[in-house]
């Protein structure tokens, strides 16, 4: 008997990319793709933190067979088998018994689509490949009226969360991205596209720091053991701003970092080119460099070459050339003072 293949194409910014399958629950799992509600929920909407939409907005669109999409994720599940992986420009082939795997994972965001596993760095390769576009480790805020764009560099634990929510509910500043920013240099002008609007939330920056957007989201939460270890993923769509797309805006760089008990705020400007750029290169570099296992057990590694790093390298010399960067600093703050001196 010929063995049944099942397919899908989504399409984030503009990568198109066809996932298929010899298992249509793995291609279609709505905890990846569209999020499943968070168990701590008693009231309103609030995703577990697994879900690809904490990254990139995702779009269906129809499945064409090779080559007509940008990139194809092959996923064959069978039993019995160790996983194999074979990894391309424009091509994953993943072999083995995932859905064993998935029943067994610790964490679901290192897994082949969980928001910080194999799909989402490969989406990233595809964006520069085949676009140029490039995508910032970020949060992005944007103040229409005057053309103003502030984006917040930096790790998870960093404080862009912190800082995004503050500005929100503090300043003109709406939201164009809460994680991943893309970007391109295209006719000497720098063009954002919009990003994700859902965000990973720790709920104790909601029940102590920011109760105002708890009431506002009509959220609600069962009795929790650990606020401060338990992240949930939000929408916060009604902060945004209408544009998909940014040109040339006047542009704001801060290294955050926000400490809960920090009660005062320092900036330090970066006043030197060399740092500057070595910061915004490690930031567009990482998320592709740093998956050393997905399931707990099975070793990925490094997705870049050195190749693709010197492309990297020469977009950020291009971006800091023709950036409107009106000032680019470290900022040293807590939750709810960080924006004084900033703005």
């Amino acid at each position: 008997m010929e063995e049944k293949f099942f397919t899908r194409a989504i399409e984030i910014v503009k990568a198109k990319i066809g996932l298929v399958s010899n298992n249509s629950s793995i291609i279609y799992n709505e905890e990846y793709f569209e999020g499943i509600k968070h168990p701590l929920i008693e009231k309103g909407e609030g995703w577990q933190i697994h879900s690809l939409q904490a990254n990139f907005q995702i779009r269906n669109i129809n499945y064409q067979p090779p080559p007509k999409l940008d990139g194809y994720f092959y996923v064959y599940n069978y039993e019995n088998i160790e996983p194999i992986f074979s990894i391309g420009e424009d091509k994953i082939v993943a072999i083995g018994n995932w859905l064993d795997l998935e029943n067994k994972i610790n964490d679901k965001r290192f897994s082949l689509f969980g928001n910080l596993g194999l799909l989402f760095r490969f989406t990233l390769k595809l964006l520069e490949n085949k676009y140029g576009i490039f995508n910032l480790h970020a949060c992005a805020l944007y103040d229409e009226k005057e053309n103003k764009i502030l984006l917040a560099l930096g790790e998870r634990g960093s404080g862009k969360t912190a800082l995004l929510l503050s500005a929100i509910t503090r300043s003109n500043f709406k939201i164009f991205a809460t994680e991943i920013v893309p970007l391109e240099l295209k006719n000497n002008e720098v063009i954002f596209y919009k990003g994700t609007l859902r965000n990973n939330v720790r709920i104790g920056n909601l029940l102590y720091d920011f109760p105002e957007i708890m009431k506002d989201l009509n959220l609600k939460f069962k009795e929790l053991d650990d606020p401060w270890g338990t992240k949930i993923q939000i929408n916060l769509e009604k902060y945004a701003i209408e544009k998909d797309i940014i040109v040339d805006p006047e542009i704001i760089i801060v290294i955050p970092r926000i400490e809960e008990y920090n009660p005062g705020c320092q900036i330090n400007y970066i006043k030197d080119y060399s740092k500057l750029k070595r910061i915004i290169l490690d930031n567009i570099s990482d998320r592709i460099r740093s998956l050393s296992i997905i399931y707990d057990k099975i070793p990925i590694g490094n997705l870049d070459n050195t190749e693709a790093t010197e492309k990297r390298a020469c977009f950020v010399e291009k971006f800091l050339n023709k950036a409107k960067i009106l000032k680019a600093l470290n900022l040293f703050a807590g939750p709810k003072n960080c924006l004084e001196g900033l703005l």
